[in-house]
């Protein structure tokens, strides 16, 4: 990851010390969520692009239309940062409240069955069934599986309106990074680096 470095040591302790208490601030290292969250909803950034959605490259499921890592917003939303005071300075993290952010990161693999909600009222339902591999027989009897692809994609326009698709085989979810450190974001923490020391030299 990229550092920036302020050579503290040849600058008086009076000021060093006020810069250290300015930027070892919450409010200061928040741009990292800041930044974040610009990526997510951008799906990405200069340096990575995030893949489609299955839904999307398939086109079956309600999220076909729908952008990666924003279906609910909780990702979003439970994102923080955190400051430590080092040795060496100051250390900013970027916290996942969620509790799958660091699996989007890196990459995963969903083991089959994997229930594919096709509307809405099913995605609530199927939320209830935790992580895959997805229990299809906790399902609701009133809720309708579609027999294949083909019928899964047609929506409204099926034999019937059907509810769920059920992937049988393992998947895999490619990585969409949500901490990254391209060009544009380090210039962004550099700026807000400077409005927090500004005055104090």
């Amino acid at each position: 990851m990229a550092k920036i470095r302020i050579n503290s040591n040849k600058l008086p302790e009076t000021i060093a010390r006020e810069i250290r208490i300015r930027i070892n601030t919450k409010g200061v290292s928040s741009v990292l969520v800041d930044r974040a969250k610009r990526r997510i909803r951008n799906s990405g950034d200069s340096t990575v692009k995030y893949p489609e959605l299955w839904a999307k490259r398939h086109g079956v499921g309600y999220r076909k239309s729908g952008k990666p890592l924003m279906d609910t917003g909780h990702l979003m939303n439970m994102l923080s940062s955190d400051t430590k005071k080092t040795s060496k300075g100051s250390k900013w993290t970027l916290l996942d409240g969620s509790g799958y952010g660091l699996k989007h990161q890196e990459g995963f693999e969903n083991i089959g069955p994997v229930v594919v909600p096709l509307n809405r009222k099913t995605a609530r339902i199927v939320a209830w069934l935790g992580e895959p591999p997805h229990d299809v027989s906790a399902l609701p009897d009133f809720l309708e599986e579609a027999p294949n692809m083909k019928e899964a994609r047609a929506g409204k326009h099926g034999s019937i309106t059907w509810d769920y698709y059920v992937i049988e085989a393992d998947t895999k979810v490619p990585p969409r990074p949500i901490a990254n450190n391209p060009p544009e974001d380090i210039k962004a923490i550099t700026r807000v680096i400077k409005r927090a020391i500004k005055g104090v030299v």
